[in-house]
């Protein structure tokens, strides 16, 4: 029984899924600063004001949409060019902000 415990152990510790960051980037959109993390699972971490929300890719016909609707908070990238969207709020465009 012993043994049947511990490997049951191993197998669901190796079964926890683990999501790593692909990128960081800060952005100043308008007067709003944002940190974006992008996450290995096709999501973002936003970082404003102290506040973390979590953003999932969805379909979109150029470039990378990631929303969360409850927070009504979209970030779309368009190749070079970032907007980001806060509760009905188009900021302007977002420039990145490099250290």
């Amino acid at each position: 029984m012993r043994y049947f415990v511990l490997g049951l152990f191993f197998v669901l510790t190796s079964c926890a899924h683990t999501v790593d960051v692909d990128d960081i980037k800060e952005y100043k959109c308008g007067d709003k600063i944002i940190t974006a993390e992008f996450l290995d699972d096709d999501s973002v971490i936003i970082k404003s004001n102290n506040i973390n929300t979590v953003l999932n890719q969805t379909a979109s016909e150029t470039g990378k949409r990631y929303d969360n609707s409850d927070s009504k908070m979209t970030l779309t990238i368009q190749g070079r060019d970032t907007y980001l969207s806060v509760d009905g709020t188009n900021y302007p465009l977002c420039y990145e902000i490099k250290r």
